[in-house]
């Protein structure tokens, strides 16, 4: 087998916590490419110090974005078919809604809201030895705060940072309506980025305004549903 697939462990009871790692794996899925699955804790010894990344033929290739021009150039794989132009428009801009904003608003509510860092922080550093284990959680929220504030959405008070988040599951449960997927009936390069985020947001367990925003849209726990069924029926 010449693919592997490297990516985060899964949690929570869902697929992947990291919506890119779920992504990437929807991708392959996608384009019916047999691939192993290599679970990698620490995204520093990763290409560009960060997950998922696909290695095809002793190439690795770091971010969703380069994995799925990848699988179109050398796989002749095409997401999109039958979209028209307007609707490949439509989605790539939403696309960039979910990567580049409720994505970090997702961010936010599990390491910097208090009801939900406790448990991140039980989750990824809670097998560490005990003389590391306070140490080394405290590094990588202080680094994660930094790239919030990098970002720009880090620097807002958290009422108005949900409701960034609540605003972009409302446009995205606007978009899928009634419809099963997207843009119909057949799943798109946009439910690759979209399901990931909404499941993610949708974990009970991690409680707070997000989670509350996903569940107010009625079209969603049908659409993760039929997501889960096609793509991750394990879970």
């Amino acid at each position: 087998m010449s693919i592997t697939y490297t990516q985060f462990q899964s949690g929570f009871g869902v697929p992947n916590l990291s919506p890119f790692c779920m992504k990437g794996e929807i991708l392959l899925k996608m384009a019916n490419l047999e691939y192993q699955s290599n679970i990698l804790d620490d995204p520093r010894k990763a290409p560009k110090g960060k997950l998922p990344f696909l290695t095809d033929k002793g190439v690795e290739i770091a971010d969703t974005s380069f994995i799925r021009r990848h699988l179109e150039q050398d796989y002749a794989v095409d997401f999109d078919s039958g979209l028209s132009d307007t609707d490949k428009a439509v989605s790539h801009a939403m696309a960039r809604m979910v990567e580049e904003r409720l994505y970090w608003v997702m961010l936010y509510s599990r390491w910097m809201d208090d009801r939900n860092w406790l448990l991140i922080k039980d989750f990824w550093f809670g097998s560490m030895p005990v003389i590391v284990r306070n140490l080394v959680p405290m590094i990588a929220l202080k680094q994660v705060k930094s790239a919030l504030h990098g970002h720009g959405i880090g620097r807002h008070r958290a009422e108005d940072i949900y409701k960034f988040g609540a605003e972009d599951l409302a446009a995205l449960s606007q978009q899928l309506g009634e419809k099963s997927y997207m843009f119909g009936d057949t799943p798109t390069s946009l439910d690759a980025v979209a399901y990931p985020v909404i499941l993610n947001c949708m974990i009970e367990k991690l409680p707070g305004p997000l989670l509350e925003a996903a569940k107010s849209h009625e079209n969603f726990a049908a659409y993760v549903e039929r997501c889960n069924r096609l793509w991750f029926p394990e879970f």
